[in-house]
């Protein structure tokens, strides 16, 4: 009731708002009104002259006519500066003067022209006094007072002289008058809260069109801001995803332990900018709606598992305990996703937790579905702070600015993949006393299927991969290189072409079948990666999987069970993972 209530005032005009809208309404019919009186006033000066003498009815009129031309000259005075809030109530002013010297001039005009013992006298200036009033509702219905000034001084002095001057039942006709002007009253007050509606309206229009003109400004200026992602991520990715394949070279064939320790500042502050190029992409991602979930059965246990051993370097690199537990729980969501949430729950909680702290993992089944806990002994948030911590390029304890802590895109992008994946998402923290996240995600229904991420995946981990024949397609050398230099460090077999038709054409003059295509989405002369991958399978007659890297916002592909999708830069121990467990695989399907 109170939010409707807060829709009907925000519709009403503000007063000096409305002033200044009535004011310029009756400038505006200002000229037609004046025209529609003098027609009045040469008609009845005419009839007039049958019952009055000529002279009398000249007076008349020429009064009558000065007072049409002040109603003239009243809207000329402020043609120049032109209306505003601070002249309105003037002008409005000035203008009901001006309507109750025109009703005088009428009204007691019809008293010193008429008979009191004349029917057609009287008749004739009770026409005249009411086709005057009764014509002036419509143009002064903007505003009220100039009417009811205007009637009142043409009907009630007459209709009080008629009354008191002729006899009966002749007087009678004052009577009627007063009647008359009562109804005239009532039907002008309708007729203002209709005017009042059309002007309220109509501002609302006004105000409606200039928010729309600011969203589609401001809208205008988001699909730039995406299109410039778009057309920059894939350039910005490129050159830092050869340096993370060059730099996994130099590693693999560097032996002291100084140079060891520079290649790692160095990758540290690769993959500083690398989070950096990430946080961007995703939240450009997310805005274009880019991003659609392929939700499933999943194990958030083993998927939870998994991203904590991802981090448990991470974590005793800094001093920090990182504790797990979990159990089954099987949710109807995307694993990819729900990783990213993860990863950036749990970086944070690593981050921003000081040595000799804890950051606890928790994982069970909840209403039907699965509920996971990240908790830490952190520096806490403060209350004031914690709906903000999800705004974008917020960061509460990196005043400095500091982008080794990233750009304050973290909570932000977990927020906006909850809301996509219809995940409850709650934080409970106060300062120097930690922070716990908990997400709620949706259940899967029957859990007896198989999920997303299937437990026997786990052991993927330890595969070897020197048993893996991969083909790498990418237009530029750099990263042909890189990426060879570094697979054939781990024991692949490696292919490398600059396009899908190179690669057929090396696969002819070859015996060797790829376990693996890693392709890039945009290769030279208009070539996508999944043209090239197609055809390739095509050329094999086998659904050889494949890795598809992109720097690029969207992609048009669908991930699937042979389809992987990277976004670039691509960390070189998170490829080696995915060729594990491509061995893996490849080593369950070989006979014994």
């Amino acid at each position: 009731m109170e939010r409707q209530q807060a829709n009907i005032e925000s519709l009403r005009l503000a007063p000096e708002t409305l002033d200044l809208q009535r004011a310029e309404l009756l400038k505006q019919r200002a000229p037609s009104s004046a025209f529609s009186v003098l027609l009045l006033l040469a008609l009845f000066s005419v009839v007039l002259t049958f019952s009055v003498p000529i002279l009398d009815v000249a007076i008349w009129a020429g009064v009558a006519a000065a007072m049409i031309g002040l109603t003239l000259a009243l809207p000329a005075r402020y043609e120049k500066g032109g209306l505003t809030l601070a002249n309105a109530k003037e002008y409005l002013a000035l203008h009901t003067l001006s309507a109750a010297g025109t009703g005088l001039a009428w009204g007691l005009g019809a008293i010193w022209l008429a008979d009191p013992t004349s029917d057609i006298s009287i008749y004739t200036t009770g026409i005249m006094l009411l086709s005057l009033t009764l014509g002036g509702i419509s143009p002064q219905s903007a505003y009220r007072r100039s009417y009811v000034a205007l009637a009142s001084a043409a009907l009630l002095p007459y209709a009080g002289w008629v009354f008191l001057s002729a006899e009966w039942p002749l007087n009678t006709a004052g009577v009627g008058l007063v009647f008359a002007y009562a109804f005239f009253m009532s039907s002008s007050a309708r007729v203002e809260i209709a005017t009042r509606d059309a002007l309220a309206v109509k501002q609302n229009q006004a105000l409606m069109e200039e928010l729309r003109r600011q969203r589609d400004a401001l809208q205008k200026v988001s699909e730039e801001k995406t299109r410039f992602l778009a057309a920059t991520s894939h350039d910005l990715a490129q050159p830092l995803h050869a340096q993370g394949f060059f730099l996994a070279a130099l590693r693999e064939k560097t032996k002291e332990q100084a140079q060891l320790d520079l290649i790692a500042k160095i990758e540290e502050s690769w993959r500083g900018l690398g989070n950096l190029l990430d946080g961007l992409i995703d939240v450009s991602r997310l805005d274009a709606g880019a991003i659609v979930p392929d939700l499933r059965e999943t194990d958030a246990g083993v998927l939870a598992a998994r991203i904590a051993d991802e981090f448990s370097a991470v974590a005793a690199g800094k001093g920090v305990a990182l504790a797990l537990q979990t159990e089954r729980a099987i949710a109807m969501t995307d694993p990819i996703l729900i990783g990213r949430i993860l990863r950036n729950l749990i970086s944070n909680a690593i981050k921003f937790t000081h040595q000799g702290g804890r950051v606890s993992l928790t994982v069970a089944s909840a209403e039907g579905g699965a509920e996971i806990t990240v908790e830490d002994t952190g520096i806490g948030i403060p209350p004031s702070q914690q709906e903000a911590v999800f705004d974008e390029y917020v960061q509460l304890g990196n005043r400095e600015r500091n982008r080794e802590k990233g750009l304050g895109l973290g909570l932000s992008i977990v927020r906006r993949l909850a809301e996509l994946l219809d995940i409850r998402l709650s934080l409970v923290s106060a300062p120097g006393r930690g922070t716990r996240f908990t997400l709620l995600l949706p259940g899967a229904g029957d859990a007896s299927g198989e999920t997303g991420d299937a437990p026997g995946r786990a052991t993927a981990s330890h595969a070897k991969v020197s048993a893996v024949c991969v083909l790498i397609i990418d237009d530029e050398d750099a990263i042909r290189s890189g990426m060879s230099t570094v697979l054939s460090s781990w024991g692949c077999e490696v292919l490398s072409a600059a396009s899908g038709q190179d690669a057929v054409a090396l696969l002819d003059r070859t015996d060797r079948v790829p376990d693996v295509l890693i392709v890039d989405q945009r290769l030279g002369a208009a070539e996508t990666g999944l043209a090239a991958i197609e055809r390739l399978r095509e050329e094999l007659n086998d659904d050889v999987r494949a890795i598809m890297m992109t720097g690029d916002i969207s992609t048009e592909a669908e991930e699937s069970a042979n389809l992987r999708i990277l976004h670039k830069p691509v960390e070189p121990e998170f490829l080696h993972r995915l060729l594990e467990e491509i061995a893996a695989g490849k080593a369950e399907a070989e006979p014994a």
